[in-house]
């Protein structure tokens, strides 16, 4: 990244997983960085830690002496900060662009998909920093092994997310990537699905390397759109096929192999079927970059997973405490698949906010559907992210739920 070492960027909403990813490969890089948020958090005082000015509440005034402005797509044109550096003639730079600019001089290693990106980047990050690739880091949660969502590397890779919520996943072209599957989502930005698969088409079509890029062969969707590189996953047609699958008490076991070349016995510490495709994925791209087996198979059993990623909090007694960030139907019951796989018998209490009201309009029958492996759901109001609510949306899923779980479905306020 060659910029001038009198740049001062200011992060608006600074707090945010992705934005706060970015100040810190900014700073670790010897820029001055600051910037603002609308609340305390404990991901705020870690930044302050690092040596990043973090102010609470949004003023004209917190630009102070900055030279360039950073925002994300949840930050409006009418926000005061943002405006403010638009009328001082300030350089404006979205979150992607800013990701863009850092990748200079990398070579980017991109991970996109509706589901799995943060598990999956997080994956290939471990394995190419154990494998000695000291790449450059950027995903969307805290691997737990690693403890920070942007890390700056002196190699040649940059792993990072390629974020298709809104469209700014095709803003850099990768050198090689993992696309873990298609579902609609997001369905503000993506009004139909063939603009969708439209992007997903441009995605696979700006790839550098197609001997670096990785797709799943058991999503339909993806499938159908013919995409380049290597196909990976447990159906026939996978060129890295996944077999023998079980799950032990450490996680998981499975045979992978490519042609007539065979990697038995790989061993992962993490649960679910979706994982095992995580890992085949994040292994097989690893590979391709000239990683040795031995240090793959051992960084594999040694990543110990993302926070709030089917992450485990603590046991009383016993009850044992997980915490999985899933908001997709999809995620949920795969999630609950693992879970209910690792614990057999015993009773599964599940505690669920749905996410996003356009995204419970859009999926409500699935929502409906994704917890059949659950004991009980505890389930609370929707949490809005920013979006305008939709009035009678909460108590038409929480009827249609209960007309499919029975008493197997409970409530209570956010206020309770």
């Amino acid at each position: 990244m060659m910029q001038s070492p009198l740049q001062r960027y200011h992060l608006i909403g600074i707090g945010g997983i992705g934005m706060s990813a970015l100040a810190r490969i900014l700073v670790q890089q010897g820029f001055p960085v600051q910037g603002t948020d609308q609340k305390e958090s404990a991901l705020i005082d870690q930044l302050r830690g690092e040596g990043i000015t973090v102010q609470i509440g949004h003023s004209k005034e917190a630009l102070g002496v900055a030279t360039d402005v950073v925002y994300s797509s949840d930050i409006s044109l009418h926000n005061v900060e943002r405006a403010e550096a638009q009328r001082l003639g300030l350089p404006l730079w979205h979150r992607s662009e800013m990701l863009n600019l850092c990748m200079q001089g990398k070579r980017p290693l991109l991970v996109t998909g509706t589901h799995g990106k943060t598990t999956t980047s997080s994956l290939l990050a471990h394995l190419l920093i154990e494998a000695g690739f000291d790449p450059a880091v950027v995903v969307g949660g805290i691997p737990l092994g690693l403890g920070t969502n942007g890390r700056w590397g002196l190699g040649e890779y940059f792993v990072a997310e390629a974020d298709e919520s809104d469209g700014s996943f095709l803003k850099t072209p990768a050198f090689g990537a993992i696309v873990t599957n298609l579902e609609n989502d997001h369905h503000s930005y993506w009004k139909e699905p063939e603009m969708l698969d439209r992007a997903f088409r441009a995605f696979f079509s700006q790839v550098e390397g197609p001997q670096h890029l990785f797709w799943c062969a058991d999503d339909v969707r993806l499938s159908a759109l013919l995409p380049p590189g290597a196909s990976y996953g447990f159906s026939e047609q996978a060129d890295w096929k996944i077999s023998t699958l079980q799950s032990t008490e450490k996680g998981l076991s499975f045979d992978l192999s490519f042609g007539k070349v065979s990697y038995p016995s790989l061993l992962v510490s993490l649960w679910g079927r979706h994982n095992a495709l995580n890992a085949a994925a994040a292994f097989a791209l690893a590979l391709s970059l000239g990683a040795e087996e031995s240090a793959l198979r051992r960084a594999l059993i040694s990543f110990s997973g993302v926070k709030r990623r089917l992450e485990w909090k603590k046991t009383v007694e016993t009850i044992e405490l997980f915490d999985d960030y899933g908001h997709h139907p999809t995620e949920i019951q795969a999630t609950l698949s693992a879970l209910r796989t690792k614990i057999g018998a015993k009773r599964l209490v599940v505690v669920f906010q749905p996410h996003r009201y356009s995204r419970v309009e859009e999926l409500m029958d699935l929502f409906c559907e994704c917890f059949d492996l659950a004991d009980l759901v505890v389930m609370t109001d929707i949490y809005a992210a920013g979006e305008k609510p939709i009035e009678g949306l909460f108590p038409l899923l929480q009827q249609k739920m209960k007309d499919r779980l029975g008493p197997k479905l409970a409530y209570f306020s956010r206020g309770d």
